[in-house]
């Protein structure tokens, strides 16, 4: 239906994105038709204010065809990903899949429907965002006349079967279309895929979709947006919390093989400060979908201390926070000091113990009077010793969406962050990149107010050489930050991963 190019927008001084919509095959009189209908639905797209959107700038009528303008950030979609290193992890695709329900969620509640979720529309960013595109052949609900009758959009091996029988599409047939594109993401293909496009509608229509065999905690959810009648699927709101669920799920994440990584490409993208949809999904999707933000992130537990007046950070920040636009072209991340500076192993200091979790994924030494707690439902592990308001977590098998910059990863998930508001006066320290363990890793490090209180934090993601994604999260008082430095340098100097 059309093309996406890289264009330069000269008059924002800014590299975007442009959708040039083509028809074929058909006269001026319904090309004119198909024009004013991509305008319309454009515009129902452009209505969206959602982390996991892709924004559209504009829409502009050029040689008798619409051009679409939107965000530009460089990604890969999902189904470029499953073609290149097959299935991905369950937990993976249980996070993908949050913030797809996250996206579709907050368009239904508008009236937009999307008509053609598929792996090719989702798309995934270096930064660990995930946004849905395409929406420029979505539809209002409230202009239903020319889209209604417009014809059938989208493809049939993710199409839903009242689609295909020509009923109008609803928020059912996008929650059908989700569970196709979770099936092909956790095996490899569509559950309908047949050799030719008549045989492929024809198993929509009749056959039932055969069980995943690397789901895992997935099944459930997929096979219940896969129900042939639209009103006995899976309702949203269920799906999110089974996706939830899934991506904290311990046998979910070794189900399937995924070894690959996310590599670039061009591709729309949003980072919005919207409340809108914030659903079950929505308030622990950057929770689940990036590492060190479940337990980390959005810690709340144990820490007490003077409560604040006067907010400010310690030392002057180095950057603000990252703005709704992204850079149009790639530029020099400010690379603070770490906090924590990587170093080799040391003699485990005088009154500390070497803490060993029982999965066996790590050790750490601990003093020994601290108490160290197994995080319920997550794949954590917390420090803190008696009185102290210090904390420390060291979070591992979180359901990891790969990136290949760890200091991108830390300003997507800051973003995400802002954009839902999670954060109490908010003050970004710096984020910058650190070797740690010989790989590249990035440190963020920052303050928030909680219950009145000033929280000092740093946060340390990175993978080791095999690929498994770990973070070291600290926090204190801002008060005690310099008192209790020793605590964090001794923890990462002394954590190994097993």
């Amino acid at each position: 239906m059309g093309v996406v190019w890289r264009a330069y927008d000269e008059l924002l001084d800014r590299t975007v994105a442009i959708k040039e919509v083509r028809y074929t095959g058909v006269g001026d009189a319904k090309r004119a038709e198909l024009t004013r209908r991509t305008i319309r639905e454009a515009r129902a797209a452009g209505r969206l204010d959602h982390p996991s959107v892709v924004v559209i700038h504009d829409v502009v009528e050029e040689d008798g065809r619409p051009w679409i303008v939107m965000q530009l950030v460089r990604s890969r979609s999902l189904a470029q990903v499953i073609g290149d290193s097959g299935p991905l992890r369950a937990s993976q695709v249980a996070v993908i899949g949050g913030r797809v329900l996250d996206a579709l969620r907050a368009a239904h509640a508008t009236g937009v429907l999307h008509r053609d979720v598929k792996p090719e529309n989702v798309l995934l960013a270096d930064d660990g965002r995930v946004v849905l595109t395409d929406f420029g052949i979505a539809s209002m609900e409230t202009e239903a006349g020319l889209t209604a009758t417009g014809g059938l959009v989208g493809t049939p091996a993710y199409m839903p079967p009242e689609r295909l029988n020509g009923e109008p599409a609803r928020p059912e047939s996008d929650l059908w279309s989700l569970g196709a594109t979770l099936y092909a993401a956790v095996e490899g293909e569509p559950p309908f895929r047949r050799d030719s496009w008549a045989a492929t509608v024809a198993a929509v229509l009749r056959d039932e979709p055969k069980p995943p065999v690397r789901a895992g905690a997935l099944e459930p959810v997929i096979m219940g947006l896969l129900r042939r009648r639209p009103d006995a699927r899976m309702p949203a709101e269920e799906a999110a919390r089974l996706l939830y669920d899934a991506a904290s799920e311990p046998s979910a994440r070794d189900t399937a093989p995924y070894t690959g990584t996310l590599s670039t490409g061009p591709r729309p993208t949003v980072a919005t400060r919207s409340r809108r949809g914030k659903g079950v999904w929505a308030v622990g999707a950057a929770a689940v979908a990036v590492l060190g933000a479940g337990g980390a992130l959005f810690y709340n537990g144990w820490t007490t201390g003077v409560p604040v007046t006067t907010p400010t950070a310690s030392g002057t920040p180095t950057a603000t926070a990252t703005s709704a636009a992204p850079s149009p072209e790639p530029t020099v991340t400010p690379t603070v000091t770490p906090s924590v500076k990587p170093t080799t192993a040391r003699p485990i200091p005088a009154g500390w113990r070497t803490y060993t979790n029982a999965d066996g994924r790590f050790s750490i030494a601990v003093p020994e009077r601290w108490q160290v707690k197994k995080t319920a439902g997550r794949d954590s592990v917390s420090m803190r010793g008696p009185g102290s308001p210090g904390t420390m977590l060291v979070e591992w098998t979180v359901p990891d969406i790969p990136w290949r910059d760890p200091v991108k990863h830390w300003e997507g998930l800051e973003r995400e962050i802002e954009a839902k508001g999670e954060f109490e006066r908010y003050t970004r320290i710096g984020i910058g990149s650190v070797r740690y363990l010989g790989q590249a890793a990035a440190d963020w490090e920052f303050t928030r107010v909680r219950e009145g209180v000033l929280i000092h934090v740093i946060n340390r993601s990175f993978h080791t050489a095999d690929g498994r994604p770990y973070a070291l999260y600290w926090e204190t008082t801002h008060d005690r930050w310099e008192r209790d430095r020793r605590y964090v340098d001794t923890f990462i100097k002394t954590f190994r991963p097993k």
